[in-house]
């Protein structure tokens, strides 16, 4: 002993190291697919319905006097943000799904 203790299990994993990832990584023809595939579904399965269901939530409650609409430009305003919130809260939500994509991937280091 070099006066150092070795708190180390005698048959633990090591776990690898993780490679720098920066704007200079490429990534492969696989990573591209994920990416394309993850940006679609969240697209159309997450994002899309989240939005209009926000949109439409809204225009009830405009419609029955809980929101009040804008004196010039009506309920529009109100409208788009809904529309800009639900597609953000669709695309976040989407992100776990994504990750376990990106981790069933063999030899990637995304």
């Amino acid at each position: 002993m070099n006066g150092r203790a070795d708190f180390r299990e005698p048959n633990a994993e090591v776990p690898r190291p993780i490679p720098h990832i920066g704007p200079d990584y490429i990534p492969t023809e696989e990573e591209r697919r994920v990416f394309a595939e993850c940006n679609d579904e969240s697209f159309w399965f997450r994002s899309v319905p989240l939005a209009a269901t926000s949109m439409l939530i809204t225009q009830g409650l405009i419609s029955k006097g809980i929101l009040s609409s804008h004196p010039k430009y009506g309920s529009i305003p109100k409208l788009i943000l809904a529309c800009i919130m639900g597609y953000f809260a669709g695309k976040l939500s989407y992100v776990k799904t994504c990750q376990e994509k990106f981790k069933k991937l063999e030899n990637s280091p995304l």
